[in-house]
């Protein structure tokens, strides 16, 4: 039986990423846990036009339950949830987060510089995973194993990942880094990020 305001967070949270450019066309995924099932959305469905009868329902074993296609990203989804405080995930291949992650030079465990307070204690140092195939096993288990200590991870050639106690949150986690990879860019070499010193005493404070 579908949780009807768990469906209607589900399609905000959809409609949100589209209408703020964090992804295009058919691209990008959102999931959101529901009771011992999780609302994922359709393949090769544009977010932005998402629609009641296009929620697709998993069991946490990855079954499907009723109609549907899930997005080829539900591996990823479900290793996410193996952490029982997660209640969404965003997938996103937002503009200037994806050039990040398509640097010749991407630092793997910091992928971008920390410019300010909000990103420092919200995202932090943001890592990569190295470029494996969308929807893979493999891709699943390498995000996981980032996601178990930290709430967001860069796919190198891809996109975010990013999640949250809550749809507010992981939404906020990946508008967060696109701000920071807008202003990478923006600065073009000539920023100067927060150092370790000032990160460090920025914890816990928001």
């Amino acid at each position: 039986m579908r949780n009807t305001s768990d469906i209607e967070t589900f399609l905000d949270l959809c409609h949100r990423v589209y209408e703020k450019d964090l992804v295009r066309g058919a691209g990008g995924n959102v999931s959101v846990r529901s009771g011992d099932r999780i609302l994922i959305s359709p393949t090769g469905r544009c977010l932005g036009v998402v629609d009641e009868d296009d929620v697709v329902q998993l069991g946490l074993d990855g079954t499907v339950i009723g109609a549907g296609r899930p997005s080829k990203e539900w591996r990823m989804h479900l290793s996410c949830y193996g952490r029982e405080d997660v209640r969404a995930v965003v997938h996103v291949h937002s503009a200037y987060a994806v050039g990040v992650a398509c640097l010749r030079q991407l630092d793997h465990d910091c992928s971008m510089p920390v410019y300010s307070p909000g990103y420092s204690v919200r995202v932090g140092k943001l890592p990569a995973v190295a470029y494996m195939r969308p929807g893979s096993s493999e891709l699943a288990q390498a995000v996981a194993t980032l996601i178990a200590r930290r709430n967001s991870v860069l796919l190198a050639n891809h996109g975010v990942v990013a999640v949250g106690a809550s749809a507010d949150q992981a939404f906020d986690i990946a508008e967060e880094i696109e701000e920071n990879a807008r202003l990478h860019f923006l600065l073009d070499g000539r920023g100067r990020p927060l150092d370790e010193q000032q990160q460090a005493a920025l914890a816990g404070r928001y």
